[in-house]
């Protein structure tokens, strides 16, 4: 009987980690995306509006990692262009 409790207290462990981690790298796309949109407030061109628009579709097919690098890597570019 204490093998199943074992096993499902495990379980349940891993479900909590798992969402906890979730939810960081839905903050984590959300804080990068706010920072992509403030610098194209300052450098609007279409290349980096198609990196915008690249994260906010990770963000909604629930591709959190996936959204906060493109985000991240859009933002990146957008400030590179600003100091040439």
């Amino acid at each position: 009987m204490s093998i199943k409790v074992c096993l499902v207290a495990g379980l349940l462990t891993l479900l909590v980690a798992g969402n906890a981690a979730a939810s960081n790298d839905r903050r984590e796309c959300k804080e990068e995306l706010r920072k992509l949109n403030d610098a194209l407030s300052t450098n609007y061109t279409s290349q980096n509006h198609h990196g915008y628009r690249q994260a906010k579709a990770s963000r909604d097919n629930l591709e959190y990692k996936k959204c906060a690098s493109q985000a991240r890597k859009a933002r990146e570019r957008v400030e590179r262009d600003d100091d040439l």
